[in-house]
């Protein structure tokens, strides 16, 4: 099973949480920062991998596109 970033955020945001070793607390923060970053990374390729026609479809231009895709995994 992978932890999704919607996973994560549930363990992070539990009340039991509060109860968990402050190491435990910090992996799980840890965890949800690096599946954050993961995602982004995996979208952004697949942004770069679009033709012109579908990035019109969605509104963006080329030059938009590019931009987004040259972003580092912890840019927003």
């Amino acid at each position: 099973m992978t932890m999704t970033t919607t996973n994560l955020q549930i363990l992070t945001n539990h009340n039991a949480n509060e109860q968990l070793p402050v190491a435990a607390r910090a992996a799980l923060s840890f965890a949800a920062v690096v599946t954050d970053w993961d995602k982004r990374m995996r979208t952004r390729r697949a942004l770069a991998r679009l033709s012109d026609a579908q990035l019109k479809d969605v509104g963006l231009t080329l030059h938009d596109a590019r931009i987004e895709a040259r972003k580092k995994m912890w840019q927003i």
